[in-house]
């Protein structure tokens, strides 16, 4: 994998890429997006097993990737029978370090804040919106965190 590092306006290549699963074609979904403090987070969540997936993320220097954090969502899925279907919006890293990081996941009617330290997690209803059908996904994979800016888009 390439970068191209801004400031010193250069071309460099990551040491090391992402481990895959030997059945990577078994991969349902993957998110691969930065923090608001600047890191390359990576998670790949293959089937049959959706449930439990690492977090990964890019080191400062470009060392390679590394496990962050180990997702175990079977307390979710026990809790919420109807958990099949989610997508990842995005990390939510603490303000400090000993503040724990919460992944922000969309599901069929719910959205819920699951904090991958301590794997807790709180959940909060979508409000229905007339002539949606809400047992599905309002949100797909391909989902973008919101920047305000000056340009015009």
């Amino acid at each position: 994998m390439a970068y191209y590092h801004l400031e010193e306006e250069r071309v460099g290549l990551v040491d090391g890429l992402p481990r895959c699963e030997e059945n990577w074609e078994t991969r349902e979904y993957r998110y691969f997006k930065e923090s608001r403090d600047g890191h390359l987070h990576l998670i790949d969540i293959y089937s049959p097993c959706f449930t439990k997936f690492e977090v990964l993320e890019m080191g400062r220097d470009y060392s390679g990737w590394f496990v962050k954090y180990n997702v175990d969502l079977d307390l979710l899925c026990t809790a919420y029978p109807r958990f099949k279907v989610f997508c990842v919006l995005f990390l939510a890293k603490g303000e400090n370090e000993e503040e724990s990081s919460s992944l922000l996941l969309h599901a069929p009617e719910k959205v819920f804040s699951y904090n991958v330290k301590s794997n807790t997690f709180k959940s909060f209803d979508l409000t229905p919106q007339a002539g949606v059908d809400d047992s599905l996904q309002r949100v797909g994979q391909r989902n973008y965190r919101y920047m305000e800016s000056l340009a015009c888009v």
